[in-house]
């Protein structure tokens, strides 16, 4: 079980660093100038807000054994102003419109409602992590972490579905398919609990990407990566983003290595596929699943030793 929280966040950290040289470059593009990605390119500038924003919500976890919205919101607002993040172009306009309304002393509820970005499932692995034991508290507390910036019933519904993705591998014994059932169930709760933006529904995108996969088995890994992206795109949408990464983890049998790289060559917003992915499939196969190397440079770019957090946050 600890290789397994030890690979959810060293494997989100690996896709967050491996993917960001990549954003928003189209999958058509990254096949005309790279081919295809298969490793760390030179030159990638290192983890961005993803990983960081996971590591606050780790942080709280271990400090207080729970979250709350009030923690949240305060090493938000200490972060954003020590790192400058309001000057920086790695945050999402859903967590900046977030960051800046903290900032000016004003309340982030009105905001929050309509953003329908990744923001608040890219950062969500180590809620799956503490809760791998009960599937309902790990989807009632991702919701609750969603709120304060990402309150659209979308974004909610994919932190929901990732956490306890992650929290499903973790548990073990599950196949990638039930793995999928759980997220879809966690989907459905967490667009019960946003604010309706006529968004499409994650949990119905999440099956769609299903399909895909199973009507394509016999065209190959790539082909069924084209179709993914073609069908449910790889953008910073929470509706594309989630679904294409939980595509991913049943295209390659949660493979965690597989996994990282299928989705930074999807492209777009390749460093948070990478980072949701890494952490799903990285959650289901372990870190034993992950090249050492791989690790390594996840661990010194962020200087976040990953194995000892997972055993913090494994703790009741």
């Amino acid at each position: 079980m600890l290789d397994r929280a030890y690979g959810c966040l060293a494997g989100a950290a690996i896709g967050d660093v491996m993917g960001m040289p990549l954003c928003f470059f189209s999958r058509e593009k990254i096949k005309e100038t790279y081919g295809s990605i298969d490793d760390f390119l030179e030159g990638d500038t290192g983890i961005t807000d993803d990983t960081q924003e996971a590591m606050i919500i780790a942080g709280i976890l271990i400090r207080d054994g729970k979250f709350s919205k009030e923690a949240f919101c305060v090493e938000m607002k200490k972060w954003a102003l020590e790192n400058d993040m309001l000057e920086s172009e790695l945050i999402g306009p859903s967590t900046r419109k977030y960051l800046t309304a903290l900032i000016e002393g004003k309340k982030t509820e009105e905001g929050a409602k309509t953003a329908d970005t990744n923001g608040s499932a890219m950062r969500i692995a180590p809620i799956g992590v503490k809760y791998w034991y009960d599937f309902d508290l790990c989807k009632k507390v991702a919701a609750e972490s969603s709120m304060p910036s990402h309150a659209s019933a979308a974004a909610c519904a994919a932190a929901c579905a990732v956490a306890c993705a992650c929290a499903a591998g973790i548990r073990g014994g599950a196949s990638p398919g039930r793995v999928i059932e759980e997220s879809i169930i966690a989907a459905k709760y967490g667009e019960t609990i946003g604010f309706d933006n006529k968004a499409p529904k994650i949990s119905e995108r999440v099956a769609l990407a299903v399909r895909i996969v199973d009507e394509n088995r016999g065209k190959g890994q790539e082909a069924i990566l084209d179709e993914l992206v073609r069908v449910i795109g790889a953008g910073m949408k929470a509706y594309e983003s989630a679904p294409l990464s939980l595509g991913v983890l049943y295209l390659v049998n949660g493979c965690a290595q597989e996994g990282i790289l299928a989705a930074v060559n999807a492209g777009d917003d390749a460093d948070t596929n990478g980072a949701i992915c890494g952490a799903i499939c990285g959650a289901f196969s372990g870190a034993k699943a992950l090249p050492e190397p791989w690790i390594a440079r996840a661990a010194s770019k962020s200087s976040v030793d990953f194995r000892q957090i997972a055993s913090q946050l494994l703790k009741k």
